[in-house]
């Protein structure tokens, strides 16, 4: 249990400070707000000069999302999430073995790429900060052949080459090359992106890209206003949307936002009041007015682009009047209950969340108190366990994992016990032993935490620029090949 609070507070330390600093370190000794304007054949897209390059070990979003233009993996995940073949070619899934076959693939100096640099490449992915979640699964990776890795899981996972998606990078003259669309020059001070011209099929118009360094989130918007930058990327996890003079689409991540419930809150434990709950809230609502539209309602714990979860099922239009017959069965009254809500009030988008809750309770009859506290002290009250719900987001890896909020030691999953039914369930669903819809009717039927949306991100370009704007939460450069001025 100590171990599963460390994590989950740790989770909650990050969100809270991401949501305070738009989650990129400054740089005060560099702006862009006084360099030249964008010239007519050159791009320029922003960096922390303050984070590093290497895929292994940079931690900044904005240099991450960059960086899928340099390395690529084995599989990129698509907009519903599934795996494509990137520098694979087939694979074949075998309970816990994973056998990979590459392509006829080369790294940007020419040189063939081999199982070894793959392995090599695992084995640093594994430890980096970026892509360690997603691994977590992933025990060893080892060369089967010349073209061919065999990785082994700890754990069976029918969706586990979503998470083969980590950066192939080899080093090369002290530096570290990839096998993707452009390739890192340096020029003095300044640093380019070059078309790879050993990459087959692709053609950009824009040819050369220069890498601007910026300070933090405010500074990529202003940047992007003025003509100094072409691009922008906003994950939205500061609980703010900002309006921009430019192109602006919005695109799907895997970010959950939920209820959890406090295991020791004994008003809780029945499973008819948690599902009385989940019927109460309107999740449409909480995208609508809560969100802003800035995110994607769901009934399950999934994300509802998710290909495997086939066809999507809305919540029963008589959801208020049927959760008031749920309470009418147990021994709980809620006139005589009081619970209240913790939320970190610095996160605008959670905080409306968290009053359209207290809302739903209230239609329900019970007694409420909302704690709209700074994030310190939300972490502080979280620690002390001084709650009965929060409001909680998590960011989950391609293949959909729920470990972290359905196992005793998940980050997410703070009172829950060994045996609950959804945990057992999605053990079986995972081991093939039941269909995943069967998981999903029995996470309804005894639900640890209430899913309400999957948030949206938010993808700008200048208004000079014209193309055909298809990003996806797996590679916002997508359709960079397409990218031209007007």
């Amino acid at each position: 249990m100590k171990k599963g609070l460390a994590c989950l507070l740790a989770v909650l330390m990050l969100l809270s400070f991401a949501a305070c600093t738009g989650g990129t370190p400054t740089d005060p000794d560099n702006t862009t707000e006084e360099t030249t304007a964008v010239g007519e054949g050159t791009l320029k897209l922003a960096y922390s000069k303050t984070d590093t390059l290497d895929p292994y070990t940079c931690t900044t979003e904005t240099n991450l999302q960059l960086l899928r233009l340099v390395f690529e993996g084995l599989y990129l995940p698509d907009r519903t999430y599934q795996p494509v073949p990137v520098i694979a070619e087939s694979a074949i899934m075998n309970g816990t073995e994973i056998h990979v076959t590459l392509g006829q693939v080369k790294f940007s100096d020419g040189s063939a790429l081999t199982a070894t640099d793959v392995v090599a490449a695992f084995n640093s992915a594994k430890a980096a900060p970026a892509y360690m979640q997603r691994l977590a699964n992933v025990t060893q990776a080892n060369v089967a052949a010349p073209n061919i890795v065999a990785f082994t899981l700890e754990a069976a996972d029918p969706y586990a080459l979503s998470c083969l998606d980590f950066p192939v990078a080899k080093m090369q003259d002290d530096a570290l090359i990839g096998t993707g669309r452009y390739r890192i020059e340096n020029s003095g001070d300044a640093v380019y992106l070059v078309a790879n011209t050993q990459r087959t099929g692709f053609a950009p118009v824009i040819q050369t890209v220069m890498l601007v360094p910026v300070r933090d989130n405010t500074t990529l918007g202003r940047s992007l206003e003025i003509g100094n930058t072409a691009f922008y990327y906003d994950d939205l996890s500061s609980g703010r949307y900002l309006r921009l003079n430019a192109q602006m689409r919005e695109i799907g991540i895997n970010s959950l936002v939920f209820v959890g419930f406090n295991a020791e809150t004994e008003a809780l434990q029945p499973a008819a009041v948690r599902q009385a709950i989940t019927l109460a809230v309107d999740r449409r609502n909480v995208v609508a007015a809560a969100f802003q539209g800035h995110a994607r309602e769901t009934d399950t714990p999934f994300n509802p682009d998710w290909y495997a979860l086939g066809v999507k099922e809305s919540a029963p239009a008589d959801g208020p009047a049927a959760a008031k017959a749920l309470l009418a069965e147990t021994e709980i009254v809620p006139a005589e209950t009081e619970l209240s809500v913790l939320v970190n009030a610095e996160n605008g988008f959670k905080l409306e969340t968290a009053r359209l809750v207290v809302q739903a309770l209230e239609s329900l009859g019970f007694k409420t108190v909302l704690k709209d506290y700074s994030a310190e002290e939300f972490n502080e009250v979280f620690e002390l366990g001084s709650y009965d719900l929060y409001i909680g987001e998590i960011r989950l890896t391609a293949n959909m994992d729920l470990s972290p909020l359905l196992s005793p030691a998940g980050a997410a999953a703070i009172g829950l016990s060994a045996d609950g039914k959804a945990a057992q369930r999605y053990a079986q669903m995972l081991a093939g032993d039941c269909e995943l819809m069967d998981f999903v009717n029995t996470f309804a039927e005894d639900p640890p935490f209430l899913p309400l949306c999957y948030r949206n991100a938010v993808v700008a370009y200048t208004n000079a620029m014209e193309g055909d704007f298809t990003a996806c939460e797996g590679d916002v450069f997508a359709d960079i090949e397409s990218w031209r001025y007007k």
